[in-house]
């Protein structure tokens, strides 16, 4: 019997963990739902943005800023994410050259990026686990009762709910929006009503990047960056986005707090069916619902 403490800590716990995989799987359908390209390389884009804070930003914030608390928690995911969009702009050539080649072609390609990134993170950062916890730490912590909780995940939920709130005002409310959300249902209309299709793409492109080396950049102080966490998260934002939609916005909130809560429990009472009981949620909603619970909406 789990008691009242426990359940808002694991609650916390969730909207944390959704936090993160929000951040990664809306970038992930907004270069599917326009460019209609299944990217396996957009989590590296993810550690990319967990590097950089680590192995390069962090510490000359904390020289310049010293134990200021305000510049330690936001500029560096900022800066973070800011590198990973030029990072991704660099990738657009490989994305174009895919871009209606099938699926085979397309996984090849963003499956070889995901492997290079992985070469290149042993090469630069090396192989041991980089850790970039400053902010983790000076946030502070406070109590729920007998359980210490770290204030810093409090940060960085009501951070990338600013994120998701800003996010779908840009695509709902705003005209460079409602062209992004047109040119994904039809690239070619758009294109022939006067729409500039490169700049859409390259905006597309640069919009997932910053999303997720953002998310990158926020997930570090928490944890610690080391090769092959570009596939274990591979696997969750794949999940996430097969249980709330490919290619919808909404589906990615949904998914994300679904996947989140999920391991979260199976943490607690069967950690060993983890990965097992989210395949099997995965597969039953592939079976019953296969547009995802975001009900089949494109955004």
């Amino acid at each position: 019997m789990i008691g009242l403490e426990e359940l808002v800590v694991r609650t916390y716990n969730v909207f944390f963990g959704a936090s993160v995989l929000f951040l990664v799987a809306v970038g992930l359908n907004i270069i599917y739902g326009v460019m209609k390209i299944v990217n396996l390389a957009h989590p590296s884009l993810f550690m990319f943005g967990s590097y950089t804070v680590a192995g390069l930003i962090m510490s000359a914030v904390v020289n310049v800023f010293g134990s200021s608390i305000a510049p330690l928690l936001l500029l560096p995911p900022i800066f973070a994410a800011i590198v990973v969009v030029i990072v991704s702009l660099a990738l657009y050539p490989f994305f174009q050259f895919s871009s209606g080649k099938g699926d085979e072609v397309q996984l090849l390609i963003t499956y070889g990026l995901l492997l290079i990134f992985e070469d290149i993170f042993r090469l630069v950062w090396g192989s041991a686990p980089l850790r970039a916890s400053q902010p983790f730490e000076l946030a502070g912590i406070f109590r729920i009762g007998q359980y210490i909780v770290p204030l810093y995940n409090a940060y960085v939920i009501a951070f990338a709910f600013g994120v998701a709130v800003l996010l779908w005002y840009f695509l709902f409310k705003t005209k460079l929006g409602m062209v992004i959300r047109a040119s994904s249902m039809d690239l070619e209309m758009a294109s022939a009503l006067g729409t500039d299709a490169k700049m859409v793409l390259l905006l597309t492109v640069a919009l997932a990047g910053f999303l997720a080396g953002l998310g990158g950049g926020l997930f570090i102080p928490s944890t610690s960056a080391m090769l092959g966490m570009s596939v274990e998260l591979l696997v969750l934002a794949f999940v996430v986005v097969v249980i709330g939609g490919l290619g919808s916005f909404f589906g990615s909130l949904i998914g994300a707090l679904i996947v989140s809560f999920l391991r979260t429990i199976t943490l607690i009472f069967i950690p060993e069916l983890e990965l097992a009981l989210l395949y099997i949620v995965a597969f039953a909603v592939l079976l019953l619902k296969p547009e995802g619970l975001g009900g089949g909406r494109k955004w």
